[in-house]
């Protein structure tokens, strides 16, 4: 062409460039999605898929920390507990705002800490439970130990325990074990015996079963009392709408007859746990693990009531809050472990000394 004549473009061009440029524009749309489906996007915005555009298209596994969950979702379950605050708004998995409580969080105690009962939560979901010998009432020592020495001298043994010794023996959950301690470590001359003594032989089955049959006629006799403030605690226990239970190393029968001849108002309102129902006797936590798993109650939210230190122990290994009420026998013991150590039940209130060991879900 020469100089100044226009320049015409060949037939066809403008669709050529047309296509061209869609083209590169698809193949940069196309690398552009694909870089982003390669990053690391929370799964709480995008979901299982790395794109979730309906409600609860998967759900995690239990245990989980999120559920997958609509990105402009306001009402879903946040780690499973449905929102009850007015205003809640959740958004790409993000709380935005937490609107107000439905119970605040008054001081309407009257021990002016600024926090109500529990801060402001329910105190209607625990549950209270309860070892029996030397909590519920003084047993052991005028108990048990007479129940013993009677089963022994009917069968002939040559034993007899006092008080003392029957203290140090405490420290063996279960009768049969205590038994079977007593003759392999203490006296062992007093076994008649060839075979050495266990848990489970014959004679030391008999034993502990004449021996439980002496301790209910001592009990349902009347003359053990409860001990004091322990039924005042179960009251408030129970009209706070918690959970009762009695969880002891003891023989069944043998604690049914302290709560049906102590407790017959709360009989029917008390489970009651003991004796073989699990393998390993206190201070293993196999007790209040079952009771918690049984109650239906997680074992943070359980409070456990004893007075000896193997007992103290257990409840603390289940993970649970201990309460002690100090017995003729552990008096001067500290259970420096125990959330609350008292000398008696008499000394607690329900609502300031046991409801309050519990957790409180603060709102963030």
């Amino acid at each position: 062409a020469g100089h100044g004549q226009l320049y015409t473009p060949m037939p066809g061009a403008d669709q050529s460039n047309w296509v061209t440029s869609a083209t590169l524009a698809t193949v940069a749309a196309v690398a552009i999605f694909r870089a982003m489906r390669r990053r690391n996007w929370s799964r709480v915005t995008l979901g299982p898929s790395g794109g979730c555009f309906y409600d609860m298209k998967f759900r995690a596994k239990p245990g989980a920390k999120y559920t997958y969950r609509y990105s402009t979702d306001l009402w879903e379950p946040e780690w499973g507990i449905v929102p009850t605050q007015k205003g809640r708004l959740i958004r790409y998995g993000q709380l935005f705002r937490k609107g107000t409580v439905v119970k605040p969080m008054m001081d309407d105690d009257d021990d002016e800490d600024g926090w109500g009962v529990l801060g402001g939560a329910d105190v209607g979901s625990g549950a209270l439970l309860l070892d029996c010998d030397g909590t519920l009432a003084e047993t052991e020592r005028d108990g048990h130990r007479l129940a013993f020495n009677k089963a022994f001298k009917e069968k002939n043994f040559d034993v007899e325990w006092d008080v003392e010794l029957y203290g140090e023996l405490l420290s063996t959950g279960g009768g049969k074990e205590r038994m079977t301690r007593y003759f392999k470590d203490y006296n062992p001359d007093a076994w008649i015996l060839e075979d050495p003594p266990a848990k489970d032989h014959p004679l030391i089955m008999e034993l502990h079963e004449l021996k439980t049959k002496i301790f209910m006629d001592i009990v349902k006799s009347g003359e053990l009392p409860l001990r004091e403030g322990i039924k005042d605690l179960i009251t408030a226990a129970d009209a706070a709408g918690w959970k009762l239970a009695v969880c002891s190393t003891s023989n069944e029968d043998s604690v049914k007859a302290v709560v049906d001849t102590m407790l017959p108002d709360y009989a029917s309102k008390l489970t009651i746990f003991a004796g073989d129902v699990v393998p390993e006797k206190k201070p293993d936590p196999a007790i209040y693990n079952l009771a918690a798993k049984k109650l239906g109650v997680a074992p943070m939210r359980c409070v456990v009531v004893e007075d000896t230190a193997i007992g103290a122990t257990a409840g603390k290994a289940a993970n649970m809050k201990v309460v002690v009420t100090k017995s003729v026998y552990t008096s001067k013991e500290l259970f420096s472990d125990a959330d609350v150590v008292v000398e008696s039940a008499s000394e607690l209130d329900f609502t300031k000394d046991i409801a309050k060991l519990l957790p409180v879900l603060e709102m963030v």
